[in-house]
């Protein structure tokens, strides 16, 4: 009897720490947890930016310069 209610207490001390850390459990924070995600995931689904995927290193200048065109040809396609 003595090990159970260690166990259950030990259970119940780590169920209260990741309540308290995980904001996901919080129900004024999922909300808008998964709003955000929501809203990430859509955006991921545009692929309004040029992730620069054969390698290349790019300036801040010539980085710029890819986002401005593939935004625009995102709107030219809407």
């Amino acid at each position: 009897m003595w090990k159970k209610t260690i166990k259950q207490m030990s259970r119940l001390r780590a169920a209260n720490s990741l309540e308290e850390k995980l904001f996901m459990l919080q129900p004024h924070f999922s909300e808008h947890l998964a709003t955000h995600r929501r809203f990430m995931i859509e955006m991921q689904q545009q692929k309004f930016i040029d992730r620069c995927d054969n390698g290349d290193t790019k300036s801040i200048e010539e980085f710029g310069l890819a986002q401005k065109v593939k935004t625009d040809q995102i709107k030219d396609d809407i």
